[in-house]
């Protein structure tokens, strides 16, 4: 229903465009909101640390570095495990404070309640994972080696088929071969009989041997002085510090008894009681055949998980625009879409004035006509980066009397 007064239009459509018009999707690729700030210092004020709400965080973003150990400990010998101790080091709070909606404690809390159970369960799953593969690769292998194996053998009958008829030509008589294996067994039997009595003979001298030293043992060295069976003089006892050391309040021992709790492959975990810039946690995980590199994982799953965020909206921004009257107008615009969200602020933003460009969830919030605003204002706009112009209300062009009567223009060119 708009006709659009340009030059071979119809050849311009833009993938915003397409998803408008031909995909209609309620799951658009750019969704947006943009709000008016109220013209006060309080709202002003207010706004920014709303910006900061309203923007996600990952835990990457405040990680300054992760530093793993590794160390492999035989307590047994079915008894191997590999040992992890992994520090993570935060950045300090002034490095993120005026984008952030994040403190140092919330981000050890959600370390303790989650990330260390989100790892751990990762872990098990990559373990599972390259299991599996080489079991198929195992499985393949075993195959591979089956046919070569069958192939090599027929070809082992083959060869010695023919070598057995060259054999039956040259053998010798048995009467002549009787003789010569019974002379042969009398030898090796005389051979036989002269290694035992050697090795008898060996043994005596060993037993003898071993006599001496025990009886050597049993005697007292008397160059050895009679003192060493009484107890040694006590040593000077080392003064001791009055310092005390400090212990842990019962809230950190909770805290480091809650993560202990929390899952059996944790060994130990401290942290900082100071200034919650770093925390070190320790997993005991069964030696496997399979491995993988840990830190990769750990720093992957840091930049893909997310300590705080509002539902649906990913950043936000403030931006100063300029009115009809030419008054500098705060404005706060979000990559992302909850309007319910932003309706609980109207103390700080004009609600009267909010845009989405989200034409689904402006019909299911607003009505049809307020959606069908949204879609003019959005075509409008593709085309307008194009320098094309939009004509509303078609029906009123006297060239759109052919196209009501079923006639295509192809957009009504000009």
């Amino acid at each position: 229903m708009f006709g659009i007064l340009a030059d071979k239009c119809a050849t311009i459509l833009s993938n915003r465009l397409r998803e408008i018009l031909m995909v209609a999707s309620a799951n658009i690729k750019t969704p947006m909101m943009s709000v008016p700030v109220l013209n006060t210092a309080k709202a002003h004020k207010r706004a920014k640390r709303l910006k900061k709400q309203l923007t996600r965080v990952c835990l990457g973003e405040v990680l300054e570095k992760i530093d793993t150990k590794e160390s492999l400990r035989l307590e047994e010998m079915q008894n191997k495990h590999r040992f992890y101790t992994i520090r993570f080091s935060f950045l300090p709070y002034e490095c993120y404070r005026e984008e952030k909606y994040v403190k140092p404690s919330d981000i050890l809390r959600f370390m303790e309640s989650r990330f260390f159970k989100m790892l751990l369960e990762t872990i098990k799953k990559k373990s599972s994972k390259l299991a599996l593969y080489n079991t198929v690769s195992t499985r393949r292998a075993a195959q591979r080696d089956v046919n070569d194996g069958v192939e090599n053998v027929a070809s082992q009958e083959n060869q010695d088929n023919n070598e057995a008829e060259p054999e039956e030509e040259g053998r010798v008589p048995d009467g002549e071969t009787g003789e010569e294996d019974a002379d042969a067994a009398d030898a090796k039997r005389k051979a036989n009989q002269e290694e035992e009595v050697d090795y008898e003979s060996d043994d005596a001298n060993e037993t003898e041997d071993e006599d001496i030293p025990e009886q050597e043992e049993n005697e007292v060295n008397p160059d050895e002085p009679e003192s060493q069976d009484e107890p040694s003089a006590p040593c000077p006892l080392r003064r001791k510090s009055h310092k005390k050391k400090k212990e842990p309040n019962e809230f950190a021992q909770q805290r480091i008894s809650a993560v202990l709790e929390s899952h059996g492959a944790i060994e130990s975990y401290t942290y900082d009681t100071d200034n919650e810039l770093w925390c070190e946690i320790s997993l005991k995980l069964p030696l496997i055949k399979e491995y993988f590199d840990l830190p990769s994982l750990v720093t992957s799953l840091a930049n893909n998980i997310v300590i705080h965020e509002t539902k649906g909206i990913t950043r936000c921004l403030l931006n100063e625009t300029s009115n009809k009257n030419g008054e500098v107008v705060l404005t706060l615009q979000t990559e992302g879409i909850n309007l319910p969200e932003l309706f609980r602020y109207a103390d700080i933003i004009d609600v009267n004035k909010l845009y989405c460009n989200d034409i689904h969830a402006v019909a299911s919030t607003y009505g049809i006509e307020a959606a069908l605003k949204v879609l003019e204002k959005e075509i409008k706009d593709v085309f307008a980066a194009y320098g094309k112009t939009v004509v509303n209300n078609i029906r009123s062009n006297s060239k759109c009397k052919p196209w009501a009567a079923g006639k295509n223009l192809n957009f009504l060119l000009t």
